[in-house]
């Protein structure tokens, strides 16, 4: 695959991730099931599907083969599909049943900022100009898109706030977490079993849990869209991509999807932002690729 193919199919997973923003807002638009639930069927039809990826590439048996050698792993891959995968869509998916995709999407994307604070605090030291730079404009940016420069008022909830906070720290918990599973593990496999242990972890929550109710005529398009191509396409697309790009140039691809969620929303649902916010929006999406562009 070459460079240019590669960044294809990395945009091509940030504009399905935020297509699926835009599903879940219009699937809770069409039904009373719950964020829980909703995290509960994508993450379990989503790993399969993944699954059968894995086993496609030969992955499979490797990698239980690494799993029966060092059984303590087991634990690293229950704490990462949960806090890593499944809260982190929990969270997400309840964000944007208190607001709306686009907005969502924006401000869960401060995590990057939150993995350089991180970072600076575990290894005791000052990060440079760039990441430094970027924490502050994610900062600002968020407060723009929240407040649109008034600190006395919200244009978004309060449980929309915190919410898609939590879901950008639990983001920034799986980009750091994880990295000696995935020197160990096949991406894919790694990306099937967490997502397969953190649905699992959800069914004491659902004692009343009804999978046809996913499948009626007014959302089963929505849902088949979240699992589909929201989840295996876009994780697909990220993982080929990925593989043949650098840390720097994935990073700049990644903008596309607060990008394309604001776009889609706008199309979709006529979601649109004053100046102030925009403003907020475009200095998010600055502060994901200013540590790039000055290191550059």
């Amino acid at each position: 695959m070459n460079l240019h193919l590669a960044i294809i199919f990395v945009l091509l997973a940030g504009t399905a991730w935020a297509s699926s923003g835009i599903a879940v807002q219009s699937f809770f638009q069409h039904s009373t099931r719950t964020p829980i639930e909703l995290t509960n069927i994508r993450m379990i039809l989503s790993s399969i599907l993944i699954f059968i990826v894995a086993w496609r590439y030969g992955g499979i048996r490797k990698n239980f083969r690494i799993l029966n050698r060092w059984r303590g792993l087991w634990i690293e891959l229950v704490i990462y599909g949960i806090i890593g995968i499944m809260l982190m869509q929990y969270t997400y998916f309840a964000a944007i049943k208190f607001g709306s995709a686009a907005s969502v999407t924006v401000i869960t994307y401060v995590y990057p900022a939150m993995v350089i604070c991180w970072t600076s605090f575990a290894h005791r030291k000052i990060p440079p100009a760039g990441e430094i730079l970027a924490v502050i404009l994610a900062i600002v940016g968020v407060f723009l898109l929240v407040t649109e420069g008034d600190p006395s008022k919200l244009s978004v909830s309060i449980e929309c706030l915190i919410l898609s906070v939590a879901s950008g720290a639990c983001f920034a918990f799986a980009s750091i977490y994880p990295k000696r599973l995935f020197a160990l593990f096949d991406p894919y496999f790694l990306t099937a079993i967490g997502m397969f242990i953190g649905g699992i972890a959800t069914f004491p929550f659902l004692p009343d849990l009804n999978w046809f109710e996913f499948f009626k005529p007014d959302v089963i398009f929505y849902t088949l869209w979240i699992i589909f191509i929201g989840t295996t396409i876009a994780f697909i697309f990220f993982n080929a991509g990925l593989k043949y790009l650098s840390p720097e140039i994935a990073s700049v691809s990644a903008t596309i999807e607060p990008v394309a969620s604001v776009v889609i929303s706008y199309f979709v649902f006529g979601t649109t932002f004053g100046s102030i916010a925009l403003i907020g929006i475009f200095l998010v999406i600055l502060a994901i690729v200013s540590p790039v562009l000055i290191r550059k």
